[in-house]
């Protein structure tokens, strides 16, 4: 049997530990972000609702201030904060509303942080509460987050105003770029390890 080249070996070697390496490093980016809203992304409802619901895709930190639903509408907040994360499920929070809302458009304003790494997350969606028109169950896609690089403020977080130029946006860019990179390493360290064991199979073959 042809004796391997030591170079090739080492070159798959090494490729397939980078792509572990990498792999872990992009799945290291774990935020608790939306899974499922109630009322859901664009819904509108007849019946005013009592509370808004949300889950996670992952658990969410227990400490306190951490996690919070924000919801305002045409006569400002009418959430009855703190929101509370389920002491049983703590994929799931929840926020009491307060009675007789008015009819408009209703924004959710939610902050998270990850009980896994401490990674925060945010983000807004929207529904309608008016009697006079049609229901509409909304979209069943969760709200998009936006994640952030570190904790901040759940205050801050949750805010309906738009955020300061150059704080949460780029905090976001940030995360979202590294992100990517790790992705687009990933692969790169992956295909030169397909290559490298090509290599290898084509030196025994011969």
């Amino acid at each position: 049997m042809p004796r391997l080249r030591k170079p090739a070996v080492v070159l798959a070697a090494a490729a397939t530990l980078a792509a572990v390496a990498l792999l872990g490093a992009t799945s290291a980016f774990a935020h608790a972000e939306p899974s499922a809203v109630t009322p859901a992304v664009g819904a509108v409802l007849n019946t005013a609702p009592s509370q808004v619901t949300m889950d996670t895709a992952e658990e969410m930190t227990l400490v306190a201030g951490s996690n919070d639903l924000v919801v305002t509408g045409p006569a400002g907040v009418v959430s009855n904060n703190p929101a509370t994360v389920d002491p049983a499920n703590h994929s799931h929070i929840s926020v009491q509303l307060k009675s007789n809302l008015a009819a408009g458009v209703y924004t959710v304003a939610w902050h998270t942080v990850s009980g896994d790494d401490g990674d925060a997350a945010s983000g807004t969606w929207t529904f309608t509460y008016d009697p006079s028109k049609p229901t509409s169950a909304g979209s069943t896609a969760p709200p998009t987050a936006v994640s952030e690089a570190t904790a901040a403020s759940p205050a801050a977080a949750t805010s309906p105003a738009a955020p300061a130029a150059g704080s949460g946006s780029s905090q976001a860019g940030s995360s979202l770029f590294a992100t990517r990179t790790g992705e687009i390493g990933l692969s790169l360290a992956v295909l030169a390890s397909l290559l490298g064991l090509a290599a290898i199979r084509r030196r025994n073959a011969r």
